[in-house]
């Protein structure tokens, strides 16, 4: 499951992220909802890879699944 995430959900998703994305500067928002919806995809999809209950921090059901956090994978696209 995680290896269908990362070599075909994340192409799809961000085919054309240089395009609608801008990278987060300060305290303009930039395309921060984008992101957040995007990032939802992830957290699912760590959801179901790991098989953890929904109450599992983000941040650790991340680390254990062997992924970015999606707004690092985004400015790490950006750059």
């Amino acid at each position: 499951m995680m290896r269908f995430y990362i070599k075909v959900v994340i192409h799809h998703m961000l085919y054309a992220a240089d395009l609608f994305l801008t990278p987060q500067l300060g305290k303009a928002t930039g395309s921060k909802g984008f992101i957040k919806r995007l990032g939802r995809v992830q957290l699912h999809a760590s959801f179901h890879a790991t098989g953890v209950l929904r109450m599992a921090p983000t941040d650790s059901l991340d680390m254990h699944a062997d992924l970015l956090p999606f707004q690092q994978l985004v400015e790490k696209l950006l750059h």
